[in-house]
């Protein structure tokens, strides 16, 4: 069926039908298309397709602009690091080469990691 014959059909079905509720509207939109598309043979039929439930679409997840998470997760993770350097009294250690990378390490996994 071409997409001007089944328009054609939707247009004739609906033409007219006005004062339907939300649930009715909808009802008639599908039946209609059913049977323009072929899908049903009868309204009948059409209804009882129409009837049955429809799988739940799957969530979508929100974006967030590029960067703009990972510059507050920045902000949030150094906020975090700082707090701990203070809570511990780790300023000297961070400024001894040697230690610098095991210190910043156990922060990152306090600030970061799940407790």
């Amino acid at each position: 069926m071409r997409q001007q014959d089944y328009r054609a059909c939707m247009a004739q079905g609906l033409k007219g039908k006005r004062g339907l509720s939300k649930g009715e509207r909808q009802l008639l939109f599908c039946t209609q298309s059913q049977l323009c598309s072929g899908k049903a043979q009868s309204e009948e039929e059409a209804i009882t397709i129409c009837s049955l439930p429809k799988e739940p679409k799957p969530v979508k997840v929100g974006r967030v602009k590029k960067g703009q998470s990972c510059e507050k997760e920045v902000a949030k993770l150094s906020e975090c690091m700082m707090n701990y350097f203070e809570t511990n009294n780790l300023y000297k250690q961070i400024l001894n080469i040697n230690s610098v990378e095991l210190v910043i390490r156990n922060a990152l996994t306090e600030c970061s990691c799940p407790k």
